[in-house]
């Protein structure tokens, strides 16, 4: 009887976290530097966040692939969404970090442009917005505005696409 065979499924399983996590914060940094390159960094459209989630995605189903071929061709549901939660925890802070990292050093005027940009595209889609509402976006921006907040609501947010993705992804790549 081999005890060893019991910790080699595990070691796949962290080093396949390792590897997936950190290509995913790495591709996220990536992204982000190009963002921040391009001067588009502060607007949050919807090509971002498809592309973000994509990246996400791409992230969780190549390790869960990478750790089944690791695995004899074998992986179960729970190993499936293990290794997504784990890489997105792992790749989503990376990406966090890079984020408070260009908010306070890079570009400290990120939130400012952020909101002027966010009230600019409310009045140009709701041009009958009056002060005191314009006053209330302004006041919320704020509020929201907050790195620690932001980080908290991201990793969050990351988190549950992450549970989301990984539990479809588990469910057609597993293999019991």
């Amino acid at each position: 009887y081999n005890t060893n065979k019991m910790s080699e499924p595990k070691d796949a399983l962290k080093s396949t976290v390792l590897n997936y996590g950190l290509i995913m914060g790495g591709l996220s940094v990536a992204f982000t530097v190009m963002l921040f390159i391009m001067d588009l960094h502060y607007q949050n459209s919807s090509i971002q966040q498809w592309t973000s989630l994509l990246i996400m995605a791409g992230s969780i189903v190549f390790g869960q692939l990478a750790y089944k071929q690791l695995n004899d061709g074998f992986i179960s549901l729970g190993e499936g969404i293990k290794i997504g939660i784990g890489i997105v925890a792992l790749g989503s802070s990376i990406g966090i970090l890079y984020g408070l990292f260009q908010g306070y050093v890079l570009d400290p005027d990120t939130m400012s442009k952020a909101m002027d940009y966010a009230i600019n595209q409310a009045i140009d889609q709701n041009p009958e917005l009056t002060d005191e509402m314009i006053e209330a976006i302004e006041g919320a921006f704020e509020f929201f505005a907050n790195p620690l907040l932001q980080s908290a609501i991201g990793i969050t947010v990351s988190l549950f696409f992450g549970c989301l993705i990984s539990l479809l992804t588990g469910l057609a790549v597993k293999k019991n």
